[in-house]
């Protein structure tokens, strides 16, 4: 299904190989890795998944069109830092396949005509079951949630077809609202696309605010 559209791969998050300090969500930048952690308050019984075109010069013009395809995966800690190890040095692509041992939590593709307002410009999934489906060794605080992505999106104001390809990586936990020192199980993830209005795709894992440019 990724495939379908497979044009381009990129890692729109940083890797930085197999040392102590992996990329994190939260204000503090970044936070030193104890290796296996066992940590299964931090994993949610379900989780919900939201993809947001956020902005889109030719929203309002009933020829443009998104399309996206998504797997969601669940790559524990101890395959993670295998794969990082067997990846080049420097910046990487990498895509699911490079990641063994995986776990496929859910996976779709939908096609949008109906552009007009941020509400029709989202696709959102919820109840995706994720504690269960993991075994309780691998409820580890530094295992990861992936995102394999293909969009296909038509700007018919721009009279341009962007396509893309790749990956996004997110801890299972994230900061508290009330304490930024409190992790707790993260319950809702999101990707979030715009196209620019020289036709140039932004990607983005934080929860959409509103557009831009867009007319809601």
């Amino acid at each position: 299904m990724i495939s379908r559209f497979l044009k381009i791969v990129l890692l729109p998050v940083v890797l930085f190989g197999s040392g102590s300090y992996v990329t994190s969500q939260n204000r503090g930048g970044f936070i030193v890795r104890e290796p296996n952690v066992y940590s299964p308050q931090l994993y949610a019984d379900k989780i919900d998944f939201v993809a947001t075109l956020v902005d889109l010069p030719g929203a309002g013009n009933k020829q443009s069109f998104w399309e996206f395809s998504y797997q969601i995966f669940f790559v524990p800690e101890d395959k993670y830092y295998e794969a990082l190890k067997s990846l080049p040095q420097g910046p990487s692509n990498p895509t699911p396949d490079q990641f063994p041992g995986k776990i496929l939590l859910a996976e779709g593709h939908t096609k949008k005509t109906d552009l007009g307002t941020l509400k029709e410009r989202t696709i959102t999934l919820t109840g995706v079951a994720f504690k269960q489906k993991i075994p309780d060794a691998q409820r580890t605080k530094f295992s990861y949630l992936m995102t394999g992505y293909s969009v296909k999106i038509f700007d018919a104001e721009l009279k341009a077809t962007v396509y893309r390809s790749g990956i996004f990586l997110t801890s299972p936990y994230e900061a508290s609202s009330q304490d930024q020192k409190q992790t707790i199980a993260r319950k809702t993830f999101y990707v979030s696309f715009g196209v620019e209005p020289d036709g140039t795709l932004d990607r983005s894992q934080r929860a959409p605010k509103s557009s831009n440019r867009t007319t809601q």
